[in-house]
């Protein structure tokens, strides 16, 4: 499998159509407070089937994108079409409501979130959705103990089953959604607005310099100094 064929999908934030910040609230009641929510996306995404999704602002804002990462995918109608003839992953999807300053808009969106499998104690149960191979990839440990992709980055058997995934099991970049070489080019087709895509070997750099403008050194465990005993440089001191 060619690992340099896959691309992640980020948000462009220099695009015309896309928000930097958009104050929206994901949530299972139309409102403007973010506690009306009973479920934390993407993380509870097993109960979405049976909820009805909204998209709350407390402004009215122009909304034109195609696609945002915004805890979980937001996708316009024109994607969806595009990705429902892909092969994705396991997911859900629900269309949303999106209400602004209390009122329902005709804004259509629909809110998409891949299925995270089952963790115990930090550690993934579903072999079938881990698709970031860690053993042959370049790592170092975060300050949370999560493998931060440094170098080269693997995937695993288990990704090339699909055109489009998430790498549920990796630091800082497991959010994001990875694209295949040829659903790349179908969604560039369709003009896909508000977004950007980074080759997979790349991303994690233009992560840290355009997602949080941080220096790898501050995502990794302090490195503790041992200190000196006081007798260290007695001798020294006496020469």
């Amino acid at each position: 499998m060619m690992q340099d064929d896959y691309y992640v999908l980020f948000n462009d934030k220099k695009s015309p159509y896309q928000h930097v910040f958009l104050p929206g609230i994901l949530s299972t009641l139309p409102g403007n407070e973010p506690q009306t929510s009973k479920l934390s996306f993407p993380y509870d995404v097993p109960q979405m089937a049976q909820e009805k999704l909204y998209f709350n602002f407390n402004e009215s804002l122009p909304l034109r994108f195609d696609y945002r990462e915004h805890r979980g995918h937001i996708v316009s109608p024109a994607v969806l079409e595009v990705l429902e003839h892909l092969k994705l992953a396991p997911h859900y999807k629900k269309h949303l409501t999106i209400y602004m300053k209390g009122m329902a808009t005709d804004h259509d969106y629909w809110y998409l979130a891949f299925d995270r499998g089952s963790w115990d104690k930090g550690v993934q149960q579903n072999p079938e959705r881990v698709f970031f191979d860690e053993e042959n990839s370049d790592t170092q440990l975060d300050r949370d103990g999560w493998p931060l992709p440094t170098g080269h980055i693997a995937l695993t058997t288990e990704a090339v089953k699909y055109d489009v995934f998430q790498l549920i099991n990796i630091g800082c970049i497991n959010s994001y959604m990875v694209c295949s070489a040829d659903a790349k080019a179908k969604l560039e087709a369709v003009g896909i607005k508000g977004a950007r895509f980074v080759p997979l070997q790349q991303a994690f750099a233009v992560y840290l310099k355009d997602e949080i403008n941080r220096d790898l050194s501050e995502l990794l465990p302090k490195v503790k100094k041992v200190a000196k005993p006081w007798f260290a440089d007695v001798g020294k001191k006496s020469e």
